[in-house]
């Protein structure tokens, strides 16, 4: 429809290959609602003739009509709207256009959707959070050892270890927390292709109308650029990695040479030949798509990378990668969620990794400093065959069968108790903040629906 009059026809396979038709399901609704705060306001302004109330009315009816509207060959969702209503209004639907540019039209819509989309998976952070510390509630004091480079290290327990998931879940939380607000949630629209309109509009006002908090500033910035994108699939990147690291750890904690935790029957499969099997299919998953969020990250980045300032069509071929690295993120949190939440953790206590603690004992027995200490047990130890029993009694000491440790941080129970009570109070607090924050969206958009019904002669609903 636009290239027509200028340039021609062009061939339809040229045309598939640059559509963006299909992947704009994803962004149909919000465009349409772009398309109304803009026709409203220009209603508002008295910038449309009376008569081109049409266009909201029939704006209104598109948004129940996505099979039909997009069901056709066009370029994209904006052309396929456009053709639309200017087949039902005439030339009526021709205003749909004054002032408004598919660059600003698609930067508002994607904005749109990435909110809702951020709320839905901000949701799922919180699911997991609330199991990871229910879990370690229930877990305060199975002991099992911390590792480091996969060897017993430190006595610790699993409450401890799970609360350290949830303090990474938080750092998470609240980085696309703020994202969402103070970057996302800016109303591009007014922006025109790059540098605005000669078309008198308030951006303020197209911001209000949408529920957006804010305006982006600077239209080219508006338009051409999708750093929101790249900077939450960056926090979405480094979410994955966390929680695939989870999974790597459950993985071999669910081997029966470790035997630290119990899965969930239906979070494993068996062999196809082998009945014995329990294989964590889940946890594997999970931990393979972290690779593929990863890999949605790098794909927009060099779309990205090689692009002049201002709109340019490759910017389209990001809206899909983005999207499916928040379903991605959003799929796994859930599944994690139900899985700790089922899980059965084992205790497994370790006598080698009290050798640290005997260590700071001869220190504080001997007056010797730790680097003597240290030598001298790790001597032992080795005199012993790696018996940590055998090797204290050869220097005089008793093993004891447990050491209370109450560093800030640190795994005895009754510290970490209060600290899981402040964790759980601070989730709560998160949650009444996304539930207002969800609900001021919600009503936004009702309210903006309700005064196009009224513009349109239609009652409110």
């Amino acid at each position: 429809m636009y290239r027509k009059p200028g340039l021609g026809d062009q061939s339809d396979w040229l045309t598939e290959f640059i559509s963006s038709i299909d992947s704009d399901r994803r962004i149909f609704r919000a465009t349409v609602l772009t398309a109304l705060a803009h026709q409203i306001h220009l209603f508002e302004s008295g910038l449309l003739p009376k008569e081109a109330a049409l266009t909201i009315s029939l704006l209104l009816e598109a948004l129940d009509k996505e099979d039909e509207i997009l069901s056709r060959d066009f370029e994209d969702v904006h052309e396929a709207l456009e053709s639309w209503v200017i087949e039902r209004a005439g030339n009526l639907g021709g205003w749909l256009a004054y002032g408004k540019s598919r660059n600003d039209q698609v930067a508002t819509a994607l904005r749109y959707v990435t909110i809702r989309e951020l709320i839905s998976l901000l949701w799922e952070i919180n699911r997991l959070r609330d199991s990871l510390i229910d879990a370690a509630l229930m877990n305060l004091e199975r002991r099992i050892p911390a590792f480091t480079h996969l060897q017993p290290a430190q006595p610790s327990t699993v409450s401890h270890y799970l609360l350290s998931i949830e303090y990474e879940l938080f750092h998470h939380y609240r980085s696309i927390w703020h994202v969402m607000r103070e970057i996302v949630d800016l109303c591009p629209l007014g922006s025109g292709p790059a540098a605005g309109s000669s078309v008198p509009m308030d951006r303020g006002r197209l911001a209000d109308l949408l529920g957006f908090s804010g305006v982006e500033s600077n239209t080219l910035l508006a338009t051409g650029s999708r750093s929101f994108e790249t900077i939450v699939l960056g926090i979405l990147s480094s979410l994955m990695v966390v929680l695939s690291r989870v999974c790597e750890d459950l993985i071999i904690w669910s081997t029966p040479n470790f035997s630290l935790v119990e899965l969930p029957d239906d979070h494993v499969s068996t062999s196809s030949i082998m009945p014995q099997k329990r294989n964590p299919v889940t946890l594997e998953v999970i931990r393979a798509k972290a690779g593929e969020v990863m890999g949605c990250h790098f794909t927009v980045l060099s779309v990205m990378k090689g692009l002049p300032s201002g709109y340019n069509l490759d910017i389209q071929e990001t809206n899909e990668s983005f999207l499916r690295a928040i379903d991605t993120t959003k799929g796994s949190l859930k599944v994690l969620s139900d899985l700790i939440r089922r899980s059965r953790f084992r205790e497994s206590e370790s006598e080698i990794t009290l050798a640290q603690f005997i260590a700071e004992e001869l220190v504080r027995r001997r007056g010797i400093s730790y680097r003597e200490a240290h030598s001298i047990l790790a001597s032992a130890l080795r005199e012993s065959g790696w018996d940590l029993r055998k090797a204290v009694h050869s220097l005089g000491l008793e093993l004891p069968s447990s050491y209370e440790v109450k560093v800030r941080g640190g795994p005895n129970p009754e510290s970490l108790k209060g600290e899981l009570e402040a964790r759980r109070r601070l989730l709560r607090d998160d949650i009444s903040r996304l539930v207002e924050y969800e609900a001021e969206k919600m009503e936004s958009e009702k309210r903006l629906i309700d005064l196009a019904r009224k513009l349109a002669g239609r009652s409110p609903q």
